[in-house]
């Protein structure tokens, strides 16, 4: 049927956070021009990027550079905030600047009989400065599952940077995943509208596992990663019987 790329934490900023000998981002902006050099041989649909596209929310330049980068792809693009875009603790205002330089944070679209949901999951891991944000993310996606099964979606996919867990869906609440009171209503929805699959990053490495008929894919970064995954992008390709994918280490 199609293809397309999902790239995770361009970050533009995290290896110099990690490393105080260094400044810069020379070491991001050479990892996502060669990932978008391997995306434009590609050739796919399109590209949905999970969240964490610069470090710092307040340098502007940084932003500027993921723009400059992201406009010399061949094909359309889409983003979903990240912790380090919003903050922890997302406010409002918060929200509204990443609104203003990349555009919602919450949206879906169709493409080729299949249904793609992106969350803001920021709000749904920390809601204590911006109360029922979380809700409104909640209700969000089950009105969107109810719309795609209306006009008989043949998959629904949902974006968000936060994975739903790591091994266990009862695991404890961490900055790694999503808080259980929130985690338990999305594992329902998904399993209730039998949702394919679930793409995510923030853990800066790869986590591939299953909840019922779902696949929670958790892709490495575009920045420095932390474990033994190196830095890479994931293609996606959707056919009428499967789902498939790999990681591409750039």
């Amino acid at each position: 049927m199609f293809k397309f790329v999902q790239i995770s934490d361009p970050q533009l900023g995290f290896y110099a956070s990690r490393h105080p000998e260094t400044e810069g981002v020379e070491y991001e902006i050479e990892n996502l021009s060669k990932a978008i050099s391997i995306t434009n041989e590609i050739k796919p649909d399109f590209v949905i990027t999970t969240g964490d596209l610069v470090q710092d929310r307040l340098e502007q330049k940084h932003v500027d550079i993921i723009k400059e980068l992201y406009a010399t792809l061949n094909c359309p693009y889409y983003f979903t905030p990240g912790n380090s875009d919003l903050t922890n603790t997302p406010e409002k205002i918060d929200i509204e600047r990443y609104r203003e330089r990349f555009g919602a944070d919450y949206y879906s679209f169709f493409h080729k009989d299949c249904h793609f949901i992106m969350l803001n999951s920021c709000v749904l891991s920390d809601w204590s400065k911006v109360p029922g944000e979380n809700v409104i993310q909640t209700q969000f996606l089950e009105n969107q599952l109810q719309v795609g099964k209306k006009f008989n979606s043949k998959y629904q996919f949902v974006f968000m940077h936060h994975p739903l867990f790591g091994t266990d869906p009862n695991e404890d609440d961490g900055h790694m995943v999503l808080p259980i009171s929130q985690r338990s209503l999305i594992l329902n929805l998904i399993s209730k509208f039998d949702v394919k699959a679930v793409f995510t990053g923030h853990w800066h490495a790869n986590n591939v596992i299953s909840y019922k008929n779902t696949e929670l894919i958790t892709s490495g970064p575009i920045t420095f990663p932390i474990g033994e995954d190196p830095s890479g992008i994931r293609i996606v390709e959707v056919d009428e019987e499967k789902l498939y994918h790999q990681y591409i280490i750039l």
